[in-house]
């Protein structure tokens, strides 16, 4: 089996640092917004204090060496004939999610964050609260970019069904945010999207860009899954979001958060259809990447990284080999759309 340690020897811009997590391999200096991070307190979960020292992350999301491969989107092996049938593997599926958020609310404080920053180059986090009907999580980000504003930006999230969102959108846009964050599932809205559109509405009249968790696991083929675990798959799929895109005005900005996933090439069609829609890539592989640079330029590819679900220097160094032939390109990937996107 490959160690991390044979992994970065093939692998160009990764190494690993003292504690033998992957970092930023590059003797150049980057300017870098990272446009797709967390933090211990925005999570909806018991509100961690990220001034914490001593906890280290785990990296929940990332597969083990065993099952790594970093050509295809999270960088897990495909196994297309992995059975997702009865109850237990919704079962598991719950916890492995749960377990990821309980690693990013332990790890995700300012000691890591920093060390992160510093190894890999970066000099802004953007800050992505996970708010649910039941918490908000905004105010908790906006402390985050007040307490340090040189190297934390924050967006808000609200989420559709609460009954106070226009007042909310309007308050927090006067406060300082730049943007809405959001993830829920067509399971969530019961497949109703009038109030997530009415969301995507009021963030428009505001001038938010809004960025949602877009993507579907298509790798498992469907007669190896039960139906609820097949619609779990699928419920973030990228059609959902293009399909809403069709009933907003053209100007309106919204980010399709992780490039689609394993969607990218239909992320790309809607990119053109949409004139003023991003990608941010985080998760994406090398490949993904150039194909989104030959499809739809460079001018709306946003680099993220979702830390502290995932290091910071996997998408950092698959952004640096796909833009080898193009330091312009670079430089808008890692910095200039998000600095232009944020109007900073």
């Amino acid at each position: 089996m490959m160690t991390k340690q044979q992994l970065v020897s093939k692998v160009k811009y990764l190494k690993l640092n003292n504690d033998g997590d992957f970092m930023l391999d590059y003797d150049g200096k980057l300017d870098i917004i990272d446009f797709h991070t967390h933090m211990s307190n925005v999570l909806p979960l018991k509100i961690v204090d990220p001034h914490i020292v001593g906890k280290k992350l785990k990296y929940k999301t990332l597969p083990d060496m065993e099952n790594m491969d970093l050509s295809v989107p999270y960088w897990k092996k495909i196994n297309p004939n992995e059975q997702k049938r009865g109850i237990l593997p919704i079962i598991k599926f719950s916890i492995e999610g749960y377990k990821i958020f309980k690693d990013m609310a332990n790890g995700g404080t300012y000691e890591n964050c920093f060390k992160s920053q510093n190894e890999n180059m970066i000099k802004t986090n953007v800050v992505l609260p996970l708010s649910t009907k039941k918490y908000d999580r905004s105010m908790e980000a906006l402390k985050i970019s007040k307490d340090y504003p040189n190297k934390f930006i924050a967006f808000c999230s609200v989420h559709p069904y609460d009954s106070e969102m226009k007042e909310k959108i309007y308050n927090y846009k006067k406060l300082g945010f730049k943007g809405l964050k959001l993830k829920i599932t067509d399971i969530e809205l019961k497949d109703d999207f009038t109030l997530l559109t009415k969301l995507f509405k009021i963030c428009y009249e505001v001038g938010f860009p809004v960025l949602l968790h877009t993507g579907a696991l298509t790798h498992i083929k469907r007669e190896n899954t039960s139906n609820l675990m097949w619609k779990i798959l699928k419920s973030t799929r990228v059609e959902i979001f293009g399909r809403l895109l069709k009933e907003l005005p053209k100007d309106f900005k919204f980010i399709f958060g992780h490039g689609g996933i394993a969607e990218y090439k239909l992320v790309a069609e809607y990119i053109k259809e949409f004139p003023s829609c991003y990608v941010e890539l985080s998760c994406q592989t090398e490949s993904s990447i150039k194909y989104l640079i030959n499809e739809v330029g460079y001018e709306r590819l946003l680099f993220g990284s979702d830390w502290p679900a995932l290091p910071q220097a996997i998408t950092l160094s698959n952004v640096l080999l796909a833009t080898e032939a193009d330091e312009y390109a670079r430089k808008h990937i890692l910095y200039e759309n998000a600095k232009n996107l944020l109007n900073i």
